[in-house]
């Protein structure tokens, strides 16, 4: 797989590739984030379009019966259909046919009567009948086109061109000789060319204390925004889901090792209790609440339990913006081993950005321990000033340690100067 990018936010051109690990390295504000946050939207808000699409068609039926049902006093009762999502039934059959507007009419009056005992008078028929006709005016590239634009747009906060130029922005992704090709001008997406649908999700991981808020009250319920990657992982973290029984007995297999470095550090059970995750200790009784686990103790947490529910699964994106920056130096190596073990059982793609000389030094020598150094890709992030460019330093990633040993010469030279003076 591989990513291009071209004039997207500071970014002025970027070639990254992925085969199992990749590193991306660098100074401060040189897009390192950027590169996750596009991976993240491609595959999260932007997977299985064609469904998406479906469901925006969907979309205005249910707001249709929502306001029908409301304003239609003697058929209020019906309007628990829509505050609970018990939608399924009256939707059973609309995926599929061929005459969109009269097969959804007919089809959804049918089940209307059946689901709900309930005729619609010829007034409100008629309203359907308009309001289907409305769903469908638009074409297939014409949502895809707006969801692309609202995907990117959320996760960039409406920032998405250059702010240096007025060329146009490109996001390419290429998989198996197939490509997804996205056009922004003015903050806008402008074109749109898919040959290729991506099912799989992306899970992003930027601060350990986000598990503190997980079973809380979330900001889009009161139709408040919230980042759309930390919105995802609260909802695999919050899932209480598990694997089948034989899937589960492999699993276990491949996760002996991994669960024993896991078992170091967070020697216990992760348990839900109420509204919030708790630790239960294995030398001790009683439990210790999320909120008093230390950062460390919580960036190992949150991979354990998406590991335990079955969300980290065979071939998944997986995307960690600097996740050394709340740990000592052993647990880095322990992470770092952690990360290139998930990676060879599990085939994952993993990205990651640091800035530790140190967490670096770690995943390069435990990816030759554990054999899928050739799987390793390692980047670069350099500024010319305005705009960033990617160099690939995979085999000469003594680049990285350089840029990364700068200010350690710094104070090198400052001790001997202290040293002089005295």
């Amino acid at each position: 797989m591989k990513l291009r990018l071209k004039n997207f936010a500071k970014i002025k051109e970027a070639e990254i590739h992925f085969d199992g690990l990749t590193v991306i390295a660098g100074d401060n504000n040189t897009g390192k984030s950027t590169i996750g946050k596009v991976l993240f939207t491609l595959f999260h808000s932007l997977r299985n379009m064609p469904q998406q699409v479906l469901e925006e068609r969907k979309e205005v039926i249910r707001n249709f019966f929502s306001v029908l049902f409301r304003r239609e006093v003697e058929q209020y009762r019906f309007l628990r259909y829509v505050e609970t999502g018990r939608w399924s039934a009256l939707f059973h059959g609309l995926d599929e046919i061929d005459n969109p507007v009269q097969s959804w009419y007919e089809i959804l009056l049918r089940n209307i009567k059946e689901e709900l005992q309930l005729e619609l008078s010829e007034e409100n028929k008629q309203e359907l009948r308009d309001v289907i006709e409305n769903a469908w005016t638009p074409s297939d590239d014409e949502i895809e086109k707006s969801l692309v634009g609202n995907g990117f747009s959320d996760m960039f906060a409406g920032q998405i061109n250059s702010v240096h130029d007025d060329d146009e922005a490109r996001v390419s992704i290429y998989v198996q000789g197939k490509s997804k090709d996205i056009f922004f001008w003015l903050n806008e997406c402008e074109n749109y060319k898919s040959d290729i649908e991506l099912l799989e999700d992306a899970i992003y991981v930027d601060d350990p204390f986000l598990i503190d808020q997980c079973f809380q009250v979330s900001l889009s319920e009161f139709g408040i925004d919230n980042n759309p990657s930390r919105e995802g992982l609260l909802r695999y973290l919050e899932t209480d889901g598990r694997p089948g029984v034989i899937e589960g007995l492999e699993i276990k297999r491949k996760l002996a090792e991994i669960l024993s470095l896991f078992q170091q550090i967070v020697p216990g059970n992760i348990v839900r209790q109420r509204r919030r995750f708790a630790l239960e200790l294995d030398d001790q009784d009683g439990v210790l609440n999320v909120e008093n686990w230390s950062a460390g103790i919580k960036s190992f947490a949150i991979l354990k339990r998406l590991l335990e529910n079955g969300t980290l699964h065979q071939k998944g994106v997986l995307i960690l913006d600097e996740p050394e920056i709340h740990l000592h130096p052993e647990w880095q190596m322990r992470y770092a081993e952690v990360l290139v073990l998930l990676q060879r059982e599990f085939d994952l793609t993993i990205l990651l950005t640091t800035h530790s000389p140190f967490f670096l030094d770690a995943i390069e020598l435990y990816a030759c321990k554990h054999e899928i150094g050739e799987k390793a890709h390692y980047y670069l992030s350099e500024n010319d000033g305005k705009q960033v460019m990617f160099r690939d330093v995979s085999n000469e990633i003594d680049k990285i340690y350089e840029k990364m040993s700068n200010p350690v010469q710094a104070l090198e030279n400052l001790r001997a100067e202290l040293q002089m003076r005295h």
